[in-house]
């Protein structure tokens, strides 16, 4: 049985303050909980004053209501949480008393269901990594509440707007928490308010955990279920910027313009990664076994997308011509960039591009969506590209000139070749990015350690 008790001993020269303890002696431990009342009195004048003891005795029973649901709810015994409960019962914040639900704990649940959807297929090895980051999101969430041992049919609507509320807020917590945020291994705290999409896609990914355990009959109902239609669109609705990126001229003006010896680097793989469109993620695990040439004499990288490898019906193999600027970045990196470190970190990256756009004094504002204002704002184009810049250039560019090639009759109204050129053959979009890019034609006479070039004769006498 817990004992509730005033705490003596007050700091000499401080506001003496009522602190109550709680002192629960079980069998196999002891548990020893305070609350700070915030009375402003001293132990020997609550002895004499009715109105001061009646407060007192006000604290008493907020103190074991808010250690019985702890104990029901098997919420983390510390002062922390025990002080957290008491003010949300002092201030009519708790619900009524409820039956405890034994069984395995959100975290582990959803991390199982994580990796068992890695096993099956149904998620690619980054997806995997990513969304059991948003997992230990969640992990740390329940440990700041106090509920680390909460299951699955315990997580209400209400938890998820606290959880929503969280993600957005994050960064408060860290310096209160340091122990949840070590840094290393690739993992940084969040230094600033989370962004509504990030926030919106975390949420998409713990709705889709929900709706499995509700399509399986583990759980009867998801939260998301228990929030009224429009509240569900206000939380779950994605708003995308004006898409951004370089114009035609802007990317010739970079690339044929010399950059500083300590942005090379940077220029490198921002030129590289435009002629070649793909992920940043994809571009990193390049090697020079993923350089090839066709039997036409046309150099190209092939590789299987990491977003989708292994979970897709067939593991299809992406297969993109190289312009001739990139195959000379080829050769000369062989995909080591930032001096010989393979494995560079993509935000380094991202501070040497803004770097690199600034150098070439890239100023054009753009557009970006301010979800505290709720209005646009402009900044420099330096000040806001990042690793996607170079993959939305590249699909701005190609797009273009699919839609001259549909101008010029060659496809008929709305035909998904305009859009696709994916679907086109090696000789067909090598042609198309050299129209994009405003490269001329070429061909490769054979690739061992390094790619011999043909000539302009040699090209129109068919040599291969």
């Amino acid at each position: 049985m817990e004992t509730i008790t005033v705490c003596a001993g007050v700091v000499r020269g401080t506001t003496p303050d009522v602190t109550l303890r709680l002192d629960d002696k079980q069998a196999n431990r002891r548990i020893v909980l305070y609350h700070h009342t915030g009375i402003p009195a001293s132990e020997a004048v609550i002895t004499v004053d009715d109105e001061l003891l009646q407060r007192c005795e006000h604290h008493r029973l907020a103190m074991c209501k808010a250690y019985t649901l702890m104990q029901l709810r098997r919420m983390d015994m510390n002062s922390r949480v025990f002080e957290m409960q008491v003010h949300r019962v002092l201030n009519d914040e708790e619900p009524d008393f409820a039956a405890p639900i034994t069984g395995e704990t959100l975290s582990s649940r959803l991390i199982r269901y994580i990796d068992e959807a890695y096993r099956d297929g149904v998620m690619s090895q980054a997806r995997y990594a990513q969304v059991l980051c948003k997992a230990h999101k969640l992990q740390r969430f329940l440990v700041i509440k106090g509920l680390s041992t909460l299951t699955v049919k315990e997580f209400d609507v209400n938890l998820l707007l606290e959880y929503r509320q969280f993600i957005y807020d994050e960064y408060m917590y860290v310096h209160e928490f340091p122990n949840l945020y070590q840094k290393g291994g690739g993992r940084r705290p969040p230094k600033k308010r989370c962004k509504d999409n990030t926030v919106v896609h975390d949420l998409l990914s713990l709705q889709a955990f929900f709706s499995e355990l509700e399509n399986t009959g583990e759980i009867e109902h998801s939260p998301f279920k228990k929030l009224s239609g429009e509240k569900r669109r206000s939380i779950m609705h994605v708003m995308y910027d004006e898409p951004y990126f370089l114009r035609a001229e802007e990317f010739k003006y970079l690339m044929e313009t010399p950059a500083p010896p300590e942005l090379q680097w940077a220029k490198d793989i921002f030129v590289l990664n435009c002629a070649l469109g793909c992920r940043i993620g994809d571009l990193k695990r390049f090697t020079m076994d993923k350089l090839a040439v066709s039997e036409e004499g046309i150099p190209y990288i092939h590789y299987i997308p990491a977003k989708t490898a292994g979970c897709q019906k067939t593991n299809r193999e992406i297969q993109t011509p190289l312009i001739k600027p990139a195959l000379e970045i080829v050769l000369r990196t062989r995909f080591r960039f930032n001096g010989h470190n393979h494995n560079y970190e993509k935000q380094l990256y991202n501070q040497a591009l803004r770097k690199l756009l600034h150098y070439y004094n890239l100023t054009r504002k753009v557009s970006i969506y301010n979800p505290e204002i709720g209005d646009n704002v402009y900044k420099p184009l330096y000040e806001v590209a990042s690793s996607k810049l170079a993959r939305k250039t590249h699909v701005d560019m190609m797009n273009k000139v699919q839609i001259n090639y549909y101008a010029a009759g060659l496809h008929s109204t709305g035909s998904h070749a305009v859009f696709r050129y994916t679907n086109l053959e090696l000789k067909d979009r090598f042609a198309l990015f050299n129209a994009a890019f405003g490269e001329k034609d070429y061909r490769v006479k054979r690739l061992q350690t390094d790619a011999c070039l043909l000539s302009p004769d040699e090209q129109e006498s068919g040599v291969a």
